[in-house]
């Protein structure tokens, strides 16, 4: 278990408030503040980007379930918030850096406040790396949501695509690739969501469309109509 002595060791001073520790990482630019509690035989810690709510960050760790995953992540429903989040998601000690100079650090998980749309919650360490280094901007309680999109195309006509595993994108790139297909009668998109869902888009004529759902059912569409589903696809 991490101790008061250990937090006073990392931050130099700490508030206590609602059974939790609080202290803060200043650097030049911004400061990280951090919520910590000791619970149920582990270490619960949140932390957010120069935005201190020690009511918030505390109810989420409070809402933490009694056991939590030392192999995976874990996912669970969180009290409405002013920032919009319905879900956190908490990660063992092997996926994030936080307070990685301690050693008693093995049963520290951070809960992240999230969209349910942002994560599946079975990534690996890698994927989950990825994501909250490009994707997912975790410390930015303000972010709006960006949900986990998984693309697996080819367009001949860039000469982009991926191999058959895929890539994990933001809903931006994604909409731009749907704007190269644009025409591109031998390509295509396979599109899967964090719920494991997949649909495809096709574009056999400039300015035509066609969306794919179970493999089989085709719906032709304009651009407009098509950049809507993929949203609700990929966030609902």
């Amino acid at each position: 278990m991490i101790t008061k002595d250990d937090l006073l060791r990392e931050f130099g001073e700490l508030g206590e408030a609602h059974g939790c520790y609080f202290g803060k990482y200043v650097v030049a630019t911004f400061t990280i503040h951090c919520c910590l509690r000791n619970t149920n035989g582990h270490d619960l810690a949140i932390t957010s980007k120069d935005i201190a709510d020690p009511e918030f960050a505390a109810n989420v760790l409070l809402n933490a379930p009694h056991h939590l995953s030392h192999d995976g992540p874990t996912i669970f429903e969180i009290p409405s918030s002013a920032y919009g989040f319905t879900h956190a998601l908490a990660v063992p000690a092997t996926y994030h850096g936080l307070l990685n100079r301690n050693a008693n650090r093995t049963n520290l998980f951070l809960c992240l406040p999230i969209f349910r749309c942002e994560f599946s919650g079975n990534e690996s360490v890698e994927e989950f790396k990825w994501s909250t280094h490009h994707i997912v901007d975790v410390n930015n309680w303000h972010r709006t949501r960006q949900p986990k999109i998984g693309v697996y195309f080819d367009n001949p006509r860039t000469g982009g695509g991926t191999d058959g595993d895929g890539a994990i994108v933001s809903l931006e790139t994604l909409v731009a690739e749907i704007d190269n297909l644009n025409g591109v009668g031998n390509g295509f998109i396979e599109i899967t969501n964090y719920r494991g869902e997949v649909i495809e888009v096709l574009s056999p004529a400039e300015g035509h469309y066609v969306l794919i759902r179970n493999r089989k059912d085709e719906e032709a569409m304009g651009r407009a109509r098509l950049v809507a589903a993929v949203e609700t696809f990929t966030t609902s």
